[in-house]
């Protein structure tokens, strides 16, 4: 059982090594949440080759790529099709204590990617612990269809109203 963050883009830069279609899905999902993303790999689908905050670097993958970010990166992903390439990046992230995906070996990841429904702020994540993907992923079909949209509003509004509690309460405290 693992503890499910929400990691905000100012917590660094992302690595991602591979270009393929597993790859595609995290960058994809980086991108839109505004993280700044390095990608490795000597070729690359269109769609991250258009991605917003994306730094291509189009050759394999070098132990020296962890030090492309300036302050190191905030999490790795190895997405590649190459098992000796993947398990070398897992054990580099790890030796570095930077949270690795592994997405051919699980037990070499140090977190997972849960399957998420956005609609604004709010977002409910669906994990399998990284036993079943496809499992979370429709599950969190389920969930979405379940809910339906508009909740983003709801969030708004419960936003405003904390913000204006705690206002209140700064004002009630003797200075």
């Amino acid at each position: 059982m693992g503890f499910l963050i929400d990691l905000q883009p100012s917590a660094g830069p992302a690595l991602v090594v591979g270009g393929g279609k597993v790859a595609t899905r995290k960058v994809m999902a980086l991108a839109e949440a505004e993280f700044e993303v390095t990608v490795v790999a000597p070729a690359v689908s269109d769609e991250i080759r258009t991605a917003p905050h994306v730094t291509l670097v189009e050759r394999p993958f070098e132990a020296s790529d962890l030090a492309l970010a300036p302050g190191g990166f905030s999490i790795i992903f190895a997405c590649t099709d190459d098992r000796a390439t993947n398990r070398a990046v897992g054990l580099l992230a790890r030796q570095a204590h930077v949270p690795v995906v592994v997405t051919d070996a699980q037990r070499e990841s140090t977190f997972f990617t849960p399957a998420t429904i956005r609609d604004g702020e709010l977002a409910i994540a669906v994990s399998t612990g990284g036993a079943s993907p496809g499992l979370a992923r429709m599950i969190r079909e389920r969930v979405a269809t379940a809910l339906g949209p508009g909740w983003n509003q709801v969030v708004q509004l419960a936003r405003q109203e904390r913000e204006d509690r705690l206002r209140k309460r700064r004002k009630d405290v003797p200075a």
